[in-house]
């Protein structure tokens, strides 16, 4: 059984649709989940990876240090996961638990049109998987986990997240366009009490020398720097998609799409 002093809230998405946005957002915005970045402390540190439960996981995470970490916070903790509703990428051994910390806790769901999303998904995905397709077309359709291609794959994991029960779905559009209102709202709807004095964030780092420089400086950071650990622009979906790659993610998203409000 998990044990918490305040309950937890769980931020899940696809990858590239905004997961970082609302983290922070909710680290800055609420008393009741404010965390200022330590000395020289790691943004990572700021929220529990649940994905780091995978013995794979380059950092992982160990299930007892977990455990510790959601015991003994006393602000409601943020946790992060990329991970499917059936959690099938934190290993077998672990799928119990993480179960359990996502029942004990709030959770919160970010979408995003999927095509931005698949144009800057294959920009991302070489940092793990060198060998992934850098052309979209190609991209589109090579089969990713289960089998399917990657706009298959985030219909599935788009679907399967917002037929949970409770689920609180936030989209990266409306963050876009209003950032202080649209946290707001999700916080107001967690129960969270705003904060008057919030963080300030200074811009994202353009490097990782400048990311270091800041935190040995105590400066907050975005807790998002993927896109400086690897030299990558996003293309912009507009540009790089044909008709027919359109097409083929109409006929494998589009459902899910029209159920998010997104006209293709």
């Amino acid at each position: 059984m998990i044990e918490s002093k305040a309950r937890p809230i769980v931020v899940a998405s696809f990858p590239r649709s905004g997961t970082h946005l609302t983290i922070d957002g909710l680290r800055h915005f609420f008393i009741e989940t404010y965390r200022r970045q330590a000395f020289n402390q790691p943004v990572h540190d700021l929220y529990l990876n649940l994905d780091r439960l995978d013995p794979r996981h380059p950092f992982v995470l160990r299930p007892q240090k977990a455990r510790d970490l959601l015991a003994a916070s006393a602000k409601r903790i943020i946790i992060k996961t990329h991970c499917s509703i059936d959690l099938d990428q934190v290993g077998e051994a672990n799928r119990d638990l993480a179960r359990e910390i996502i029942d004990a806790s709030d959770v919160v769901y970010v979408v995003r049109d999927v095509r931005p999303v698949m144009a800057s998904f294959m920009a991302l995905r070489p940092l793990k998987f060198p060998d992934s397709p850098r052309e979209i077309a190609r991209f589109l359709r090579t089969p990713m986990d289960g089998g399917e291609g990657p706009a298959a794959n985030w219909a599935r994991h788009v679907a399967g997240w917002l037929d949970r029960p409770g689920v609180h779905v936030i989209r990266f559009e409306d963050m876009r366009e209003d950032y202080p209102g649209t946290i707001e709202a999700l916080g107001k709807s967690l129960g969270l009490t705003w904060n008057t004095y919030p963080i300030r964030l200074f811009p994202k780092p353009r490097t990782m020398l400048e990311n270091r420089v800041r935190r040995l400086l105590g400066i907050q950071n975005c807790s998002a720097i993927d896109n400086l650990r690897m030299a990558f622009e996003t293309p912009d979906w507009k540009g790089v998609m044909k008709t027919a790659d359109i097409d083929l993610i109409r006929r494998q998203a589009g459902a899910v799409m029209t159920r998010l409000g997104y006209v293709m």
